[in-house]
This record gives C-alpha cells, sequence and structure tokens, in this order.
C-alpha cells in the first residue's frame, strides 16, 4: 500500500468520524467542533497504525 493510499484512507476516516460526530452531537459550538475534530485525528492517527500493521503482516504471509 502505497502512501498516498493510507494518507487518504485517513483523511477519509477523519472527515467521516467528525461528520457524524457533529450530527450526533446536535451542537455547533466552536469548542464542540474543535473537541471533534481533535478526536477525528486521534482516531485517524489510530486507524491509520492498524492499516499499516495490517498490511505489513499480511505482505509477510504471502
Amino acid at each position: 500500500m502505497s502512501i498516498k493510499r493510507l494518507v487518504l484512507q485517513v483523511l477519509a476516516a477523519v472527515i467521516l468520524y467528525v461528520g457524524i460526530s457533529l450530527i450526533l452531537e446536535k451542537e455547533y459550538t466552536n469548542d464542540i467542533i474543535l473537541r471533534e475534530i481533535l478526536e477525528g485525528v486521534v482516531f485517524g492517527l489510530l486507524y491509520g497504525v492498524f492499516i499499516w500493521f495490517r498490511e505489513k503482516f499480511r505482505n509477510k504471509k504471502n
């Protein structure tokens, strides 16, 4: 998996997380938006690390 594809998947995960969280929260103050963005970035980083490890170990088995 290329770095470009990994970054695009992480960005998509962050955008979806933030969008869904804001819709469910139903409040759009600056504090809540910033909190959700921060949580989305953390989620995206964890998701990116998970994808990277999964691809790394999958390629070793083949």
